[in-house]
């Protein structure tokens, strides 16, 4: 059973303004809470101007998604990784559960990634792998956004939000950073 999401036209001033950045079902999730909705997208966002690869980032995101079993993580992220050049046959893979990859740094990746979330009930991850790939900032950063998703599909899956009817999804992503880029001064993409 779901929660029962607030409709647009039953948003607060505050609530709206959290929707307009973001204009998703999950947003209509996120300003159930008091407080939390635009810090928790504006957290979100911030990782598209990190210190990963969109590639990267993306690839992290999808096997999270595919782990969580989190569809909608899914349904906004394979067309963000296409868009930010991951071949599909890799989108593919990560989303499909495969453990074996030709691509050494991929494998490591995707091997950490798995490894963290294993870590949530289980030892800490071994960064050994990845580090050959990855500088010690990029390895707090693949973290940081791993957690960021397991809870964010965590949220999805318990209140039973759902994608439906949404699409345009690298339409919302852009335009969500740049509004925030824009209210930092910072230069849109």
């Amino acid at each position: 059973m779901s929660v029962v999401l607030p409709t647009v036209a039953d948003l607060s001033p505050a609530q709206r303004e959290a929707f307009e950045l973001f204009p998703a079902n999950l947003t209509r999730g996120l300003v159930m809470t008091k407080n939390s909705a635009k810090p928790y997208l504006t957290l979100g966002l911030s990782f598209r101007d990190g210190g990963l690869s969109p590639e990267t980032r993306e690839l992290v995101i999808l096997r999270v998604g595919a782990v969580t079993r989190a569809q909608y993580e899914i349904h906004h992220h394979a067309p963000e990784a296409q868009r930010v050049g991951v071949p599909t046959g890799v989108i593919d893979a990560v989303v499909s559960g495969a453990d074996s990859f030709a691509d050494e740094r991929l494998a490591a990746l995707i091997g950490f990634v798995d490894e963290l979330l294993a870590g949530i009930a289980g030892p800490p991850a071994n960064t050994d792998a990845v580090q050959k790939f990855y500088s010690d900032n990029e390895i707090a950063e693949i973290v940081l956004l791993t957690g960021h998703y397991v809870m964010t599909a965590l949220f999805l899956k318990t209140l039973g939000i759902t994608a439906d009817g949404e699409d345009a999804t690298q339409d919302i992503l852009t335009t969500a950073t740049n509004t925030l880029r824009a209210e930092e001064g910072q230069e849109l993409i």
